[in-house]
């Protein structure tokens, strides 16, 4: 009887261990219930990204991981990349120093990590296996700033204007772009699908520390000011960001070991601009900013009332001798400041660097990235509008940056 009993638990283990293993998608239960720090690196590689996917892993390996046996410190890491099932893990380590991946969930393989479905379901995985107090966010893709779906990639097709036709781009292998492939998003690259920055913003139903956001042309004024009631920092870049992005290796021991996040997030920019500063050549190529989200109401109202009396002059503004911070034809990224000053009197100038030094905690360039010059650094792109762009111009109506000033009438 006793070993009938005992083939029993054997096989009953099995069939729960056939049950876990071979489910589509599954997560772990929740330890029990505390107050958390807790840091979600969400990267969506799969896309032509993923070497660089794999290499940002091993480097966050080889710096400062939090503890096992600490809960109130939690780094998880959603991974995404071709042919590898997705997964939610927590990456900890060991009292002999060894960085341990613990899978929390499993998707299923034909997710889309684009979509903002999918996003969703990994913020909530993540919030229900560990609930935090304080959170973090870090978005590591593709991007395209504020533009609406599809258009950084056939601006052609989608507007009609021959000025935008491809052009041959000799850095495309440099920098976190998709060029090449069927579709540029706003955020993300997966399948030809897209997330919005509208739709990832909506998504996003805690409030964080900061965001940063590891990838492209993410460091304009509407994107900071759509993620402004979602966190208290931002941390990105104006232009492109070369592909090996972020120094992963001294990212997270300021993050979970300084009490002052103003200063920790602060280190993390100045980490990241002196590994490309750095450089030599062209690898010497980085821009970064962070942005204090409590300060960007106030510098709204002062725009408002740039803006307000100088609709024309904006509209027919000589874009030549403006800041740029695209390159070759994808002209719809230039300096905050530059444009601002031109159509600002003087004392509605003094006003604007007032509330724009308030919200920029940071900001650094060097003075080429790649092929642009960086003469003029505020640490802030906006859009130009240009009448002939209606479908942009229809688009950056959406943006609360715009329902905010009145940019684009």
């Amino acid at each position: 009887m006793k070993k009938r009993g005992f083939i029993r638990i054997l096989v009953l283990f099995a069939l729960l261990f056939c049950v876990s293993s071979c489910s589509i998608t599954s997560c772990k239960e929740k330890p029990e219930d505390e107050k958390v720090r807790s840091v979600l690196l969400y990267i969506s590689a799969n896309n032509n990204l993923y070497s660089y996917a794999e290499e940002c892993i091993q480097d966050l390996k080889k710096g400062y991981v939090p503890q096992y046996q600490d809960k109130s410190e939690i780094l998880l890491v959603f991974y995404h990349t071709p042919g590898k099932t997705p997964t939610l893990s927590r990456y900890s380590c060991n009292k002999d120093g060894v960085v341990i991946c613990e899978t929390i969930c499993i998707y299923e393989q034909e997710m889309n990590s684009s979509q903002v479905s999918s996003f969703s379901r990994v913020v909530a995985d993540a919030e229900r296996t560990y609930p935090a107090t304080e959170r973090g966010l870090i978005l590591w893709s593709h991007a395209t700033g504020w533009l609406p779906e599809g258009y950084y990639a056939n601006p052609l097709d989608m507007a009609g204007d021959k000025s935008l036709q491809p052009v041959e781009d000799p850095y495309r292998f440099l920098v976190k772009s998709n060029e090449g492939e069927p579709l540029q998003k706003s955020f993300g690259s997966d399948n030809n699908s897209e997330m919005e920055i509208t739709d990832l913003a909506t998504a996003l139903t805690h409030h964080y520390e900061f965001i940063l956001f590891d990838c492209c042309l993410m460091g304009g004024i509407e994107v900071a000011y759509e993620f402004k009631d979602k966190c208290e920092y931002i941390l990105f870049s104006p232009t492109e960001i070369l592909a090996d992005g972020f120094p992963y290796h001294k990212m997270f021991s300021p993050i979970f070991n300084l009490e002052n996040r103003e200063e920790a997030l602060k280190q993390i920019c100045s980490d990241y601009f002196e590994v490309y500063d750095a450089q030599t050549g062209i690898y010497r190529s980085a821009t970064v900013s962070m942005v204090k989200c409590s300060a960007l109401e106030d510098l709204a109202r002062v725009c408002a009332s740039i803006y307000r009396n100088n609709q024309d002059s904006i509209l027919t503004m000589d874009e030549f001798p403006l800041q740029i911070y695209y390159r070759y034809n994808k002209h719809w990224y230039y300096d905050f400041e530059d444009i601002v000053s031109r159509i600002a009197t003087p004392e509605q100038y003094t006003e604007f660097k007032t509330a724009l030094n308030n919200a920029i905690v940071y900001k650094a360039a060097t003075d080429i990235f790649l092929n642009i010059n960086i003469e003029r650094y505020s640490g802030l792109s906006t859009y130009l509008p240009r009448a002939r762009y209606k479908i942009l111009n229809d688009f950056y109506k959406t943006l609360k940056w715009n329902i905010a000033t009145g940019y684009v009438k």
